[in-house]
């Protein structure tokens, strides 16, 4: 008997209440009265003109594997404990098996890892895991901060090779590239490749997920309370966030 859909609408109310619990504590142990944070969640829904279907997105079985690669958001740096990080928090609202490969420093270009590593720029770990011989029903390319220096067209043709090698192993996968987002105490110039990544995953055929849109998730408004203190990361309040938009996002794609 074929998969049937899966419920996903309890499950974006169920992260919804997550994230907002883990904001509200977050402002409370800070001692910032909640009366003056309007529902950080409120715009997580896309508006129904942004809801296109991206298959095969709208026909992932109940529990997809799911393979995230990504730098140091998707490892989580910056919060309490790395389940705490958004990569987690979103598989586990989806109900993904995810296998999470985040390496801090490295992106679509960069190859270097805050550690000193090499060899690990998104599409050399997509070639590794494809040596492995798993199979997964999603995967995520996720990042690009680390990037900032790559000239325009360098990032595009990156971030199209990285989704291709991905397709190629994975021809029935959907395919997903989550731009990348900041705090803005060291200001926006790190997420400055954001245009060139989603050009690179429309030329490629990917789902985008625009951390700039409907409205720009981190913002003037919640960049203070959801920053780790790095002005770089963010903490668990701030991963919760962008977690509980993704996952939106994500299902409003699955239909």
């Amino acid at each position: 008997m074929p998969d049937q859909p899966r419920p996903v609408r309890s499950r974006a109310l169920a992260i919804t209440r997550v994230a907002a619990t883990l904001v509200i504590g977050t402002m409370l142990g800070a001692g910032v009265g909640v009366a003056v944070v309007a529902d950080p969640l409120a715009s997580s829904e896309l508006p129904p003109e942004e809801r296109a279907p991206v298959d095969p997105l709208s026909t992932l079985p109940d529990e997809p594997t799911a393979l995230i690669i990504g730098d140091s958001f998707s490892e989580g740096v910056g919060a309490s404990k790395p389940d705490a990080g958004w990569a987690r928090t979103a598989s586990d609202a989806l109900s993904w098996r995810a296998t999470i490969d985040a390496v801090g420093g490295t992106g679509f270009t960069k190859g270097v890892a805050s550690d000193g590593r090499t060899g690990l720029a998104f599409g050399d770990r997509i070639e590794a895991h494809a040596a492995t011989g798993a199979e997964y029903d999603v995967i995520v390319l996720q990042g690009g901060l680390n990037d900032f220096l790559a000239p325009h067209r360098e990032e595009v043709v990156a971030t199209k090779q990285a989704v291709e090698a991905a397709r190629e192993r994975w021809p029935d996968a959907a395919i997903v590239v989550f731009g990348p987002l900041e705090p803005l105490a060291l200001g926006v110039q790190r997420s400055a490749r954001l245009a060139a990544i989603r050009e690179g995953a429309d030329e490629a055929g990917a789902t985008f997920v625009d951390p700039k849109l409907p409205d720009a998730w981190i913002n003037e408004r919640n960049s203070v309370r959801f920053d780790a203190g790095d002005g770089l990361h963010l903490n668990d309040a701030g991963y919760a966030f962008i977690a509980a938009r993704f996952a939106a996002v994500i299902e409003s794609y699955a239909g």
